[in-house]
């Protein structure tokens, strides 16, 4: 691995980018919440054209209640699990160089926007457009922008909560930016074009901000939490049926020092993020087996946040929700092993798992803007950085959907002349056209 230093990082130009790149974090933060997540993806109806809102049914007061399960419930107790917890092992390290010319033929570009979190539906991509705050659909084809979900509160904001499992997707609609307001929660059917309201404020009495959702092919998964100042008055986590919309209550958390907040299942399990309200440097993870009503033991160092799942893996980072991550934590349920491993370049931003890869957006190489995207093999611990040939850009919302890496960037360097790009970027061109070895900027 290179090491870059140069006094020209530490110029004004740097500190010109890392402002521009800081307040477009900030945005981000505000607007936009779990990275998608696709299960299978088929070309979907153009139209939806009805709307209803779900309100949750009688739910049962336990911590240990399974909803998914006729077998009689039994008390849930902590299960201890075999841990090994290695370091982090030598790995391969690729460079992919996205370059003008793979630009224009794998992205498409839309000026004077900024573009969040696309998500991948066959003819078109569902975003975030940020200047007419909604959430639109871009043409696969011209990248033409039109309105796909109108927010129904007045000068209301999109709020993020933007998962897809084929053939459900959901989306939040604010009423304001910081979360505070009202909300709502879609689930939207992408074969028979339905849209169902199935929470909001007023149904799980918590707002946009301490509510978190992971959605499954049958199964949307909602902690929601309300407090009295710092004091934590409730903190529970729900199963949402998605054929039928009942809402079931799975786990009342008694620990009234800290809350359940990011949340994501896999197979039949559940991570949980538990936050202090008072702090940040308190935060750990727990996992809740919903086949035997058990907690299971996580190889973790305090602090640990942001969980993601993808079975049999799950990975975290090792530092603080709003801190850079500057490592993770891959553990494997089946075999009770864990591996650390550092996380490359600087201005990461959060991690997820996305079909079979760990991955995430940061800067690498010279560029000190975000300008890249990193996944990291869980099979076989390989590193591959995209790295995109403009400078001073800004990577969002980078997943994996069949075979394809997706994400979105915009150029920064200028405020009243930028564009935003939707990459769509086969993995076989990355792992056939990369190089060995990544040069990162420290």
């Amino acid at each position: 691995m290179l090491i870059v230093s140069s006094k020209f990082l530490k110029g004004n130009y740097m500190r010109k980018v890392q402002l521009l790149f800081s307040i477009l974090l900030s945005i981000i933060f505000l607007l936009v919440g779990c990275v998608p997540r696709l299960v299978q993806n088929e070309n979907p109806p153009s139209k939806i054209d009805s709307e209803e809102t779900i309100y949750p049914t009688e739910v049962i007061p336990t911590a240990t209640q399974n909803p998914l399960s006729t077998e009689p419930q039994q008390e849930a107790q902590e299960t201890a699990m075999p841990i090994i917890e290695t370091l982090q092992p030598e790995n391969n390290m690729f460079t992919y160089a996205l370059d003008q010319k793979k630009i224009d033929q794998f992205c498409l570009e839309a000026p004077q926007i900024h573009i969040l979190t696309p998500l991948f539906l066959g003819d078109y991509y569902m975003a975030t457009v940020l200047e007419q705050r909604n959430l639109s659909s871009v043409s696969t084809v011209d990248a033409t922008i039109s309105l796909l979900h109108p927010t129904e509160f007045p000068n209301g904001h999109p709020g993020g909560w933007v998962e897809i499992a084929y053939p459900w997707y959901t989306y939040g609609i604010s009423e304001l930016p910081s979360g505070l307001g009202d909300w709502n929660l879609h689930l939207v059917n992408l074969k028979d074009g339905t849209n169902t309201i199935i929470g909001n404020r007023e149904l799980y009495n918590s707002t946009a901000l301490h509510t978190y959702i992971s959605l499954q092919s049958n199964t949307l998964y909602l902690s929601a939490s309300t407090f009295d100042g710092f004091e934590i008055l409730t903190s529970r986590l729900y199963a949402i049926d998605l054929a039928t919309k009942k809402s079931t209550l799975i786990i009342d958390s008694q620990d009234k020092d800290t809350f359940m907040s990011f949340i994501s299942a896999s197979n039949g399990y559940i991570v949980i993020e538990n936050d202090p309200p008072k702090s940040d440097v308190g935060r750990y993870l727990t996992l809740f087996d919903l086949s035997t009503n058990t907690w299971r033991d996580l190889p973790q160092t305090y602090p640990a946040s942001v969980p993601s799942m993808e079975y049999p893996y799950i990975v975290w980072k090792n530092n603080n929700r709003f801190e850079t991550p500057t490592s993770l934590t891959i553990f494997n349920i089946e075999t009770g092993e864990s591996i650390v491993r550092e996380v490359v370049g600087t201005f990461s931003f959060d991690l997820s798992i996305s079909s079979g890869y760990v991955i995430t957006e940061a800067s690498t190489g010279k560029d000190p803007s975000r300008n890249s995207v990193v996944m990291y093999s869980l099979e076989n611990g390989d590193t591959y950085a995209i790295q995109i040939g403009i400078n001073e850009v800004s990577a969002n919302g980078a997943y994996i959907d069949n075979g394809n890496v997706i994400w979105a960037f915009t150029t920064i360097a200028n405020a009243d002349n930028y564009s935003s790009y939707i990459c769509k970027l086969p993995l076989e061109e990355v792992f056939s056209n990369s190089v060995e070895g990544i040069e990162v900027l420290h």
